[in-house]
């Protein structure tokens, strides 16, 4: 969960953005425009689609700005109106999602530069062998557990995400982290979900 000074300051650079401020919305677009497109990359592997959306939702976002509601989660914001403008785009313009038969993309793969100069080889060796056992899950609790613990989401905002009640959201979230306790070793599972590793 964010703290009370992270919360305190993702208002004070929304409602900077939300009057007109340049500055403002270029910082939001850089601290999340990766974690937008990886994410992107677990509903769709269509790179236009992905890549159309976020440029809708950025110059919707600028134009309406005036409009906007306050938030105290930013990165909650912006991948609930992501999840929305694909799936409105896809219906729009045909383009396939995947489904729940389909391989996910490979969007753990992609680590920050952050990762690579903190991660020592050790957990990196661990976090790949998680990685692997992540893949081996169904889609949908490959997503509750991505959102969770490597984007720090609650369980009720995962729920809000993925379009679920809280029990179903719970339901992913216990039954995906059940199989990686009883496939992998249960220390390295305990390890990287207590540093709260994140990869964008």
């Amino acid at each position: 969960m964010q703290s009370q000074k992270s919360l305190t300051s993702e208002k004070i650079l929304w409602n900077t953005f939300r009057q007109g401020d340049r500055k403002a919305f270029a910082l939001i677009y850089e601290q999340y425009i990766q974690a937008l497109l990886n994410y992107g990359h677990k509903i769709t592997q269509d790179e236009s689609l992905i890549e159309d959306s976020i440029q809708d939702l950025f110059y919707e976002l600028w134009n309406s700005k005036s409009n906007l509601s306050e938030t105290d989660s930013i990165k909650f914001y912006l991948f609930k109106a992501l999840r929305n403008k694909i799936y409105r785009n896809k219906e729009k313009n045909t383009f396939d999602v995947i489904d729940e038969n389909q391989d996910l993309p490979d969007w753990l793969n992609e680590v920050s530069t952050e990762y690579n100069i903190i991660l020592q080889e050790k957990e990196a060796s661990q976090l790949n062998y998680l990685k692997k056992a992540i893949q081996k899950l169904p889609k949908r609790q490959q997503e509750a557990i991505n959102l969770r613990f490597f984007h720090d989401f609650s369980n009720e905002e995962v729920a809000q995400l993925m379009g679920v009640n809280y029990q179903s959201a719970c339901k992913f979230i216990y039954t995906g982290l059940r199989f990686l306790k009883e496939h992998i070793i249960y220390p390295i599972l305990i390890i990287l979900i207590s540093n709260q590793l994140k990869i964008f």
